[in-house]
């Protein structure tokens, strides 16, 4: 029996959206018998993207052929919030990948503009306006006007849902989506265009109109910044230290690949976020039919297949490296005319030793002396908690260059003169609203750049919150005098 195919639309849209994907892929030897198109719903204010997750569990469990039955396969190709709700439901509740049966079920993931990390549209989407575009429009239905607010929460830049879901999944000590038999093989397209008429209102720099380029791939890496007295590795194995006490290191950073498989973004040329999947570019298509049958007999390897996409895709990436408009915050650091190497976004947490969030913070990237700009010419704050933030940037020439040598500087403040910051950078720092800054090279290792184009880099800062003065009985906390 053929494998069974599941194809996944985005928030606000319908299943009826794939019908031109679907047509498609018959015209390539696909039967409509094995192609599955699921509808959810996404505009209730009260739905989040793990009880759409849930919902797609339940499809399965009552679908006459996709059941869960021991051995049964399919693949999927999922549009947008499509690929978190997919993820959502192969992380399996946080089942170690090696013992999760949903990896094995699932062959081949393809994620057309995928919403790996969110939208920058998401957080719009919550204003009356929003509701007014995107929202239900029935008006004898339960969710008149309803935008989708929990699903949009997830799909904000920089949420805390996307950030725990990449540790799951991502970042995992065991690959979720590696180069053997029990895991699937991935690959992503995008387009290299933003919308146009009347919908370009909502175009951002670096975006297919709703999701970013960098923002798209599933090649991740994370840096752990412990600032701590005393701090861990990302494993929770405490840092030995030198002769005078002080730790040898407080900087890490994971590879992209160990046994991962590499899931770049392939640049389609002429598509935005929606003619993506509503008018299919043939050569996509073609790559799409033949990536189903990666790994099978008579199929192409992962590398080999990748290696063709990536050909194919150079004519739309080449788009993707022009200067943005010069009303964008991204014109603002580099001369008109110099050669880019594309955008990279960064998704930052600060949090304290006990866990709780560091809401009021900067970080710097540091070169010769000079901050380098961009890291705060676009940043989003995430509303629900601002201790994470997500910033995008437009890479100038030589920026990726693993020799230069990098500093952060990172400051904070607790916002009341009970409690401060504590960090150890080059020197043990008390962080107060007017402190200077705490400094660290940022000695990365291995391939030794923190620039990386096209990918999205997640940044952990875990600093000290001790009650003031240091050093002597707090203000918060005294003893009552002795009568």
């Amino acid at each position: 029996m053929p494998r069974q195919l599941v194809l996944i639309h985005g928030y606000s849209d319908k299943g009826e959206a794939f019908f031109p994907m679907r047509d498609a892929l018959r015209q390539r030897g696909i039967e409509l018998t094995d192609i599955n198109i699921c509808t959810y719903i996404t505009l209730n204010n009260e739905i989040t993207i793990k009880d759409i997750a849930e919902g797609l569990e339940r499809a399965f469990l009552t679908h006459p052929v996709l059941k869960n039955e021991p051995g049964f396969e399919f693949d999927a190709i999922v549009h947008s919030t499509g690929m978190l709700v997919i993820r959502s439901w192969l992380t399996n509740y946080g089942i170690r990948s090696s013992q999760n049966e949903r990896l094995k079920r699932l062959k081949h993931l393809i994620g057309v503009a995928p919403a790996t990390w969110g939208s920058p549209q998401a957080h719009k989407g919550r204003t009356w306006l929003g509701a007014l575009i995107k929202g239900d429009k029935n008006p004898l239905g339960p969710d008149f006007l309803n935008a989708g607010h929990r699903v949009l929460e997830g799909l904000e830049l920089g949420s805390s849902f996307t950030w725990e879901l990449a540790h799951l999944d991502l970042l995992g000590k065991e690959p979720y989506y590696d180069k053997g038999p029990n895991t699937p093989f991935v690959a992503v397209f995008i387009g290299n265009e933003p919308y146009t008429g009347l919908d370009s209102v909502a175009n951002d720099p670096g975006t297919d109109g709703t999701v970013r380029w960098c923002g798209c791939g599933l090649n991740t890496r994370k840096i752990r910044i412990d600032l701590t007295r005393t701090p861990t590795d990302p494993d929770g194995n405490s840092v030995p230290t030198d002769a005078n006490g002080v730790a040898t290191q407080r900087v890490w950073i994971s590879d992209f690949a160990l046994s991962r498989l590499d899931i770049p973004m392939i640049a389609v040329d002429g598509r935005n976020h929606g003619t993506i999947i509503h008018n299919p570019e043939d050569g996509m298509v073609d790559l799409i039919a033949d990536f189903l049958r990666v790994g099978e007999p008579g199929g192409e390897t992962y590398d080999a297949w990748l290696k063709r996409a990536a050909q194919y895709g150079e004519k739309g990436l080449r788009k993707m490296m022009e200067s943005p408009d010069a009303g964008f915050f991204g014109r603002l650091f580099w001369r008109a005319g110099e050669k880019l190497e594309g955008w990279q976004q960064f998704v930052v947490h600060a949090r304290d030793e006990r866990g709780d969030p560091v809401t009021d913070y900067i970080i710097e990237i540091i070169h010769d002396g000079q901050a380098f700009k961009a890291m705060y010419t676009d940043v989003h704050a995430y509303g629900p908690d601002p201790s994470y933030r997500c910033i995008h940037i437009h890479l100038p020439k030589g920026v990726t260059d693993p020799a230069l040598k990098l500093k952060a500087r990172i400051h904070a403040s607790t916002g009341t003169e009970l409690m401060a910051y504590q960090g150890y950078g080059e020197q043990k720092q008390e962080l107060t609203a007017s402190s200077e800054p705490i400094e660290l090279d940022l000695n990365l290792g291995g391939d030794g750049s923190l620039f990386f184009p096209f990918t999205t880099t997640l940044i952990e800062i875990i600093l000290n919150r001790e009650p003031l003065p240091f050093n002597q009985t707090a203000k918060i906390l005294t003893w009552v005098p002795l009568p």
